[in-house]
């Protein structure tokens, strides 16, 4: 999350962040760093990048922080406001048009911010990636943010879609774990959640990370 004097476009491409999301055999995965940056300044060590949107519904957020959380509390209104009106929950797909809307409609004044929204639905799992000016693609695996290609790259040579859940969690937080390494801009904790048929949204508590600390962050302190 940077900004700085850029034109829109490299604003979100240079912010400093990495998250990451891909889809398993029910469920989608997210991991994200906390570092929130200004330029080469270290603005914030605890930035929350993962968000909750509804029970089955996730984002993650990179880019101008104002922005997103703009964009999060109209997502969640309007997610809300849905479920009140219809009595049941909204597909991922039809929140991810509605978030590309918003960010199209305000195309000349863009949200600076590049969110991944996925969850699971009575469709299955699915992951949307959306741009600053409204562009929306379906992903298997994505990531955004500085970051993003030493995480890409983890990912794409461990990503399987039969992974287990726990393979799956302990692969999106070794990808942020790389990226933190090699990158200045991502940095600090990783956050990881999961959204699930069975649990819905779930995000990993501090001593459910312990472990992959010590097993993806630890030994490069020590060497």
């Amino acid at each position: 999350m940077d900004g700085g004097f850029l034109g829109a476009r490299d604003r979100v491409l240079l912010s400093g962040t990495t998250t990451v999301g891909f889809v398993g055999r029910d469920f989608v995965v997210f991991a994200t760093d906390t570092r929130a940056t200004a330029g080469f300044f270290v603005a914030h060590r605890k930035t929350r990048k993962l968000h909750r949107i509804a029970d089955h519904i996730a984002l993650t957020i990179a880019g101008r922080v104002a922005d997103a959380q703009s964009m999060i509390d109209i997502l969640r209104a309007n997610v809300r406001h849905y479920e009140v009106t219809w009595g049941r929950r909204m597909e991922v797909r039809a929140l991810a048009a509605l978030a590309s809307t918003f960010m199209f409609t305000y195309r000349y004044f863009p949200f600076q911010t590049q969110l991944l929204l996925g969850g699971v639905d009575s469709s299955g799992p699915h992951l949307f990636s959306i741009d600053f000016f409204g562009g929306v693609t379906e992903e298997r695996v994505v990531a955004t943010g500085s970051g993003s290609p030493v995480a890409l790259g983890v990912l794409e040579s461990e990503y399987r879609s039969d992974l287990s859940l726990d393979d799956a969690v302990r692969l999106a937080f070794k990808s942020v774990a790389a990226a933190i390494r090699r990158d200045i801009g991502s940095g600090d904790s990783i956050d990881v959640a999961y959204v699930s048929q069975a649990a819905m949204y779930r995000e990993l508590t501090r001593e459910e990370k312990a472990p992959l600390y010590d097993l993806y962050v630890k030994p490069y302190l020590l060497t």
